[in-house]
């Protein structure tokens, strides 16, 4: 039978029971305490921080980009990111109806966004400081305009395969923007300050201030200019002919330094969301093209070189020749449609004969062919810091058949960039020496001081000083009477050279029909060569001629770099240009030269 207890034993034994429930408790309390207080501790004081300290970003200026003149490139300015948190937003859409129209959403757009989304949402970025400033004064709870920097071009499209451009964080994405983003990028600063309820600094609260360091300027050798005119004219080209691509380079044959660079189709850095990547493309240095008729310079000058030939030596073209199985043509134009005849190494290059260049590459041999080419840098990278370079391929001298050797040594079966091909002539223009191309002349510090200096490097010697002189006089003869009359300056010996050579399909099976590329590349004034010119045009319509697609685009180029250059025009006397060049009697110093009609060919 169960025991009962009595009203004081009762009383007594609840007593006990409630009190041992509050030690528990209070044990368990005393327990949560330890954990939150003692093992937890760094945990909630790093919470407190993150509620009450703000880390503010103090952002590097990025190095501003000059040519050589001190004109500005590539700049930074001030603008302003715009941001949104809808969690603390009161009214979103009176906030909506205040801001989509200063940064140019949709009403509708905006609403839905900031009632879908609870954390912080970017709105728009880098946006001019007017639109930032507007924001701002709003004063609107959840709606915030931070200040950032920019990237701006100030020529627009000017020297936009040089340049390149940043993304929207300011990092290189391409040309000398990602070439030299470290350089130009700096290292970003911070503040740490103590912050109130609504995430806004509080006076005097600042905790510790790292500086940024702003990033370096970069000082170009390109010329604004010159670097303008080569655009125009390459440009006009490209469009009157319905061309697929185009390129052109303008090298100082002496230092190698790049005075201009131009592609077509090209772009504008400040708006590169409207291009596409055709448009962006840096060809000058990432395409490969066939040379054609402009390489027959090289094996002239690899022949002469090595005494393979003299200028006295004659190459027969009765407009083919058959090389074992294998029939090898030339192109032929008014007035030589049976055939160019006797031709010397003079006239070869004049009338751009592929019968006597193949006669000549037959009889300097494979192997020195081989070594010349390498020796002019076409089997290399230049070395000229633009990204996205690549060198000419090629197979072994070894497995070259006789056929071979004669298409190589007139300009086929065998590719380049367009700035290998300068970097050759201007080869031929300085007296026999490769020289290193480089864009970037100086690196200045933020405080002004010069860091880096670009300096003339020679890569090596390839022919003689005399060598070089007397295909300069026969290059002069194309220009004065043979295929590149189109390429005369006025007051100006000028040596160059055409080319027209057929499109080559992928994978080495033959050629293309109808597609060619339309290419001339020289020098002024010969007597002491201020600029190598290239001019490239790729698959124009109508006619593939380099006289009459790519020759013009140099003369007019080469007219403004000597005006800027202020280079003196030649004392021109009647004079007969090496080894069965014509007389020319025509050109005094500031004469006008006579109408005729351009050649073709080449």
């Amino acid at each position: 039978m169960k025991r009962r207890l009595s009203h004081d034993q009762l009383v007594q034994h609840r007593v006990r029971a409630v009190f041992y429930w509050l030690v528990a408790a209070y044990i368990v309390l005393v327990g949560r305490f330890f954990w939150i207080q003692v093992i937890r501790a760094p945990h909630y004081e790093d919470k407190a921080r993150e509620q009450t300290l703000r880390h503010i970003p103090l952002l590097a200026k990025r190095g501003t980009i000059y040519d050589r003149n001190g004109r500005k490139l590539a700049v930074t300015v001030d603008a302003y990111d715009v941001f949104a948190r809808p969690s603390v937003i009161i009214d979103k859409a009176k906030t909506v109806r205040k801001v989509a129209p200063l940064i140019g959403w949709p009403e509708g757009k905006l609403l839905d966004l900031l009632k879908s989304r609870e954390r912080p949402v970017s709105l728009v970025r880098r946006v001019d400081v007017q639109t930032g400033t507007r924001v701002a004064k709003l004063k609107i709870l959840g709606i915030e305009a931070v200040r950032t920097t920019k990237r701006v071009y100030p020529g627009g499209a000017l020297a936009a395969h040089i340049l390149g451009f940043t993304n929207v964080d300011g990092l290189g994405i391409e040309g000398l923007e990602k070439k030299y983003d470290r350089v130009l990028r700096g290292r970003d600063g911070y503040v740490i300050t103590q912050v109130d309820a609504r995430g806004m600094p509080t006076p005097i609260s600042r905790r510790k201030r790292i500086e940024p360091v702003h990033g370096k300027d970069l000082v170009l050798t390109v010329e604004s200019t010159m670097q303008h005119d080569l655009e125009l004219a390459l440009a006009k080209s490209f469009k009157d002919h319905g061309a697929v691509g185009a390129s052109a380079v303008m090298i100082d044959p002496k230092s190698g330094e790049i005075l201009a660079l131009a592609n077509m189709p090209t772009y504008d850095p400040n708006h590169v969301g409207k291009s596409d990547a055709a448009s962006r493309r840096n060809r000058a240095v990432t395409d490969l093209y066939e040379p054609g008729s402009t390489l027959k310079t090289m094996t002239a000058c690899a022949a002469l070189e090595e005494k393979a030939i003299t200028t006295r030596d004659l190459f027969y073209c009765r407009g083919s020749m058959r090389i074992g199985k294998r029939t090898v043509r030339c192109s032929l134009h008014p007035p030589f449609m049976g055939g160019h005849g006797a031709c010397n190494v003079a006239k070869v290059l004049r009338y751009s004969c592929n019968m006597g260049a193949a006669g000549i590459g037959l009889r300097l041999g494979k192997e020195k062919l081989y070594a010349y080419e390498k020796a002019f840098g076409l089997y290399e990278k230049t070395g000229s810091e633009l990204p996205g370079e690549v060198r000419g391929w090629h197979d072994h001298w070894r497995d070259w058949p006789d056929v071979r050797l004669a298409n190589i040594a007139f300009g086929q079966g065998i590719v380049v960039t367009p700035l290998q091909l300068a970097r050759a002539y201007a080869t031929v223009a300085n007296g026999g020496m490769l020289m290193r191309p480089y864009i970037v002349q100086e690196v200045r510090g933020p405080d002004g001081k010069s860091e880096r200096v670009g300096r003339p490097q020679v890569t090596r010697r390839v022919v003689s000083e005399q060598t070089a002189a007397m295909v300069s006089e026969m290059l002069h003869g194309v220009v004065s009477g043979g295929t590149g009359k189109t390429a005369r300056v006025e007051g100006y010996k000028v040596a160059g050279k055409t080319g027209s050579a057929q499109k080559a399909l992928p994978g080495g099976k033959g050629y293309a029909s109808g597609k060619f590329v339309a290419s001339f590349v020289g020098f002024l004034p010969i007597s002491d060569p201020r600029v190598t010119i290239l001019v490239v045009v790729d698959e124009p319509k109508g006619t593939h001629w380099g006289a009459t697609v790519a020759a013009p685009v140099f003369q007019q180029a080469a007219r403004g770099a000597m005006w800027q250059m202020r280079v003196p025009p030649d004392e021109v006397k009647q004079e007969t240009p090496v080894a069965g060049g014509t007389r020319d009697r025509n050109r005094q110093a500031g004469s006008r030269v006579s109408p005729s009609h351009p050649g073709l060919g080449g």
